[in-house]
């Protein structure tokens, strides 16, 4: 097994990663007891299923370097393609040929940085490594990052199979002719849905109800995601200004789905909600079956049915793994019974506004009153605000966004819960 890396060596979990429960317990309750034998031993159980969860592969490579600089050698260029090619072949040859990969997403320091011939190798080892099913090509996102890609990167990751870019938008002085061109330019090479995050309180130049009107109707974004920046969140300007960005688009027809996503009534998102099929994985939420995620990269957590792993987040650890002939798992959680009932609750409150109560007393023989007895005393505060109804059977989640139903979703947390007086709804 490989060594636990020092707090030195700790990254927090991948951006690509849902932070509002799409990862419960959460990575500090991971244990290096856990490693390469594991994972592997997880992924045969779950190769074994009757009916295997569909594959979902993320790629990142942002992980901090510790490793002593070569003079006239370029870290990205040299090590980082090769390393993850390496762990892409070690991770195919896992899992049975019969398993497609129907989701690929790749971060933003990989789209954005690489070369074109990288990109080319990274995709074709994939290919090689995986099956992939060419219906799920729908599902191959761009996560561009901060850095706006230029028409031919565009081009050549259409070429390459991506069909959905995602771009993120940190300051909006000065930007809207360029996005509205790139998405134009999008969706003319054949990309079936730009998706964007406008940052609340990032710059000064946050989106006005004007300015994200005008947004709106230049590029059409087919999805765009609100997203209070770190050192604004919870500040009452940035609380006025999503709920003015919230109204803005209700009023354009975007769908509220949740976590201050916003879809348009045609997106496979919403359909799949109202044929209460949405589901919600590591990397929030899908309209496949709950998948089984694949990380790839340093840092890199994955999520195997009920089992979570994450790779050496360290370079020269994560390498040294790798040059073994091993998967770079350091540390990793079996989840007890206890965690996946609570996680099911979540992932019902994020993906279809409710906990029905009967199906899971059923599903796992309990009694559903008693057994959450403390949830239920934390709810009623909850029920007061109007986040929430509780009715004898159910619990109707009205509450929406991020703030909101992560804090919903924190009752039902056992290994984090806060005492009951620090419980009370934080915009109420």
């Amino acid at each position: 097994m490989g060594s636990l890396d020092t707090d030195e060596d700790r990254v927090p979990v991948p951006d690509l990663v849902e932070l509002a429960y799409g990862l419960y317990p959460g990575v500090e309750f991971f244990s290096a007891e856990y490693g390469p034998d594991d994972y592997c031993e997880w992924v045969e159980h779950s190769n074994g299923d009757p009916v295997p969860a569909p594959l979902a592969v993320y790629i990142q490579d942002s992980s901090r370097d510790h490793s002593p600089p070569v003079r006239g050698r370029d870290i990205s260029s040299s090590r980082k393609p090769v390393a993850l090619e390496q762990e892409l072949r070690l991770q195919g040859a896992l899992f049975d040929a019969d398993r497609c990969v129907q989701q690929l997403i790749c971060a933003g320091s990989i789209v954005a940085e690489w070369t074109d011939d990288q990109l080319y190798r990274l995709v074709s080892v994939l290919e090689d490594s995986f099956a992939t099913d060419q219906n799920g090509l729908v599902n191959w996102c761009a996560c561009v990052g901060h850095a706006l890609p230029s028409e031919s990167r565009l081009r050549l990751l259409r070429v390459l199979g991506f069909s959905n870019v995602r771009l993120r938008i940190l300051d909006q002085a000065g930007v809207l002719n360029e996005i509205e061109s790139l998405a134009a330019s999008a969706r003319h090479l054949g990309m079936r849905q730009v998706g964007v995050e406008l940052y609340l309180g990032a710059q000064q130049a946050s989106p006005s109800s004007k300015w994200l009107e005008s947004f709106v109707q230049k590029v059409q974004p087919d999805r765009i995601r609100l997203v209070d920046s770190n050192d604004a969140a919870g500040r009452d300007p940035v609380r006025n200004l999503r709920d003015t960005c919230v109204q803005t688009l209700a009023d354009m027809g975007y769908q509220h789905i949740g976590l201050d996503w916003f879809v348009r009534s045609s997106d496979l998102w919403w359909q799949a909600r109202l044929a209460r099929r949405l589901n919600w994985s590591l990397l929030g939420f899908t309209d496949m079956p709950r998948p089984d995620v694949i990380g790839v990269g340093p840092g890199a957590v994955s999520s195997i049915g009920d089992f979570y792993a994450q790779n050496a987040c360290a370079w020269d650890e994560y390498q040294k793994l790798l040059s073994r002939g091993v998967i770079p798992t350091v540390r990793g959680l079996e989840l007890e019974s206890d965690d996946v009932l609570r996680r099911e609750i979540m992932v019902s409150m994020l993906t279809a506004s409710r906990i029905d109560i009967t199906p899971i007393e059923d599903k796992w023989g309990i009694e559903f009153n008693q057994f959450f007895a403390d949830e239920l005393g934390y709810l009623k505060r909850f029920d007061k605000a109007g986040w929430i109804s509780i009715k004898p059977q159910s619990i109707i989640v009205h509450a929406r966004g991020r703030r909101e139903l992560t804090e919903l979703c924190r009752i039902f947390d056992r290994r984090g819960r806060l005492p009951r007086d620090q419980y009370a709804p934080s915009f109420a």
